[in-house]
C-alpha cells in the first residue's frame, strides 16, 4: 500500500518550481482526504539537494492545521533555505496519532521524489503537542531527523520522551525554545536535563515572561537562532571527539553547570589515579587541557568556561570517557 501512496502522491506537483505554497490532500488508511502542506523556498534549485525541515503542528483544531502551521513558518522557512514538510493531523487535531505518524513517514518518501532533499540536512521543528510529536516521530525513526527545535514542549516531565526514545538522543543537536512562565519544571528542565544525560547535545533558550506560545516576540529571529544552531553542530558533528554516553564511573555535577563556577569530578568506580582532562567546543576545537591527580570521590577542576556546550573527555592508560558538558 506504501507504494501505491507513493506514487499517487509522486504526480501531484510535478509543475511546482520555487518560492511554491502547495496544499494537498489524498486517500490513506480510514482517511478519505489525509492532508498536508509543504513551502519550497526561493532559493531551491532544480536537482540540487535542499535542506528541509518537517514541522508538526500543535493541537487547536479551531486554529491549527498542516496548512495554517506551514503558513506560520513560511517567513522563518524562506529566511533559511529550507523546505517545509507539514504533515495534518486529521480532525481530531492530533499530529502523532499512528495513521498521522504512518502518514508522516509516506509524505516525507513521496516529497523525496519530487524535490532533491538533502537528508544529512534534515530536520524538526514542532510547538505545543506537535513537539511531543516530534520528540517521538523523530527519535523512534532511526537517523532521519539530524537537529530538534521543540518549541513549548506539551509534556509532562520525560513520561511521553521515555527512556527508550531518549537512547537515540546520543550525539543528536536539540535546541529548546521554552517560555519561563509555561511550567517548565514540567515541560522543560527534566527533558532537558534527561537528554543531556543520554548524550544529547542541546542548547536553550528560556524566554522570561513567555507563556505557552508561538506568537512570542522576535519569534522569526529566535528560530533562526536556533536553526543555526542545530545546523552548524550537525555540520561539525565529523569533528567531534567520539562521544560515549556517561555512566557510573566518572559523572560531573551540576551539569549544567552555572557559568562561573568549577568543574566538579566525581569518581565513582574509577580509582584515583592520574588522568588528562580535556575540554572541546562543539566544533571540535580543544579549549582546555591538563593532567591532574584525581581522588576517589569528587575533585574540583578550576576551569572556567564561557556559556555553552562541551564535550568533557577523561583517560588515562586504561581508561577513556567523554560527557556532554552544558555551562549556563
Amino acid at each position: 500500500m506504501r507504494r501505491f501512496y507513493f506514487l499517487l502522491l509522486s504526480v501531484l506537483p510535478m509543475f511546482a518550481t520555487a518560492q511554491e505554497r502547495i496544499n494537498g490532500e489524498f486517500p490513506f488508511d480510514t482517511d478519505p482526504a489525509k492532508k498536508y502542506s509543504l513551502y519550497i523556498p526561493s532559493t531551491y534549485t532544480i536537482g540540487e539537494a535542499n535542506k528541509v525541515m518537517l514541522a508538526l503542528h500543535p493541537f487547536n483544531t479551531s486554529r491549527w492545521d498542516g496548512e495554517s502551521w506551514c503558513d506560520t513558518l513560511v517567513d522563518f522557512a524562506e529566511a533559511n533555505d529550507l523546505i517545509l514538510i507539514c504533515p495534518d493531523g486529521g480532525a481530531d487535531g492530533k499530529i502523532d496519532d499512528a495513521i498521522d505518524t504512518a502518514f508522516t513517514s509516506v509524505l516525507i518518501d513521496s516529497v523525496a521524489n519530487w524535490y532533491a532533499l538533502d537528508f544529512d540536512k534534515f530536520y524538526g521543528i514542532g510547538f505545543s503537542w506537535g513537539s511531543k510529536g516530534l520528540y517521538t516521530y523523530g527519535l523512534s525513526h532511526g537517523d532521519l531527523i539530524k537537529g530538534y527545535i521543540p518549541v513549548g514542549a506539551a509534556i509532562s516531565g520525560t513520561s511521553e520522551v521515555n527512556e527508550t526514545l531518549q537512547m537515540n538522543a546520543n550525539g543528536k543537536p536539540f535546541y529548546i525554545v521554552h517560555g519561563a512562565s509555561d511550567s517548565p519544571t514540567t515541560r522543560f528542565y527534566p527533558v532537558r536535563d534527561s537528554l543531556i544525560a543520554k548524550g544529547a547535545i542541546v542548547a536553550t533558550n528560556l524566554m522570561a515572561g513567555v507563556g505557552h506560545t508561538i506568537d512570542f516576540p522576535d519569534r522569526n529571529a529566535i528560530l533562526t537562532v536556533a536553526f543555526n544552531w542545530i545546523d552548524s553542530v550537525n555540520c561539525s558533528s565529523l569533528l567531534l571527539p567520539t562521544f560515549e554516553p556517561a555512566n557510573t564511573a566518572v559523572s560531573v555535577y551540576p551539569n549544567p553547570i552555572p557559568y562561573g563556577e568549577s568543574l566538579l569530578i566525581n569518581l565513582a568506580d574509577q580509582g584515583a589515579n592520574e588522568y588528562l582532562i580535556r575540554v572541546f567546543g562543539l566544533d571540535g576545537r580543544l579549549v582546555y587541557a591538563n593532567k591532574q591527580y584525581l581522588n576517589a570521590g569528587q575533585n574540583m577542576i578550576p576551569v572556567s568556561l564561557k556559556k555553552g556546550n562541551y564535550i568533557l573527555s577523561i583517560s588515562n592508560v586504561e581508561y577513556k570517557q567523554e560527557l556532554q558538558l552544558v555551562v549556563q
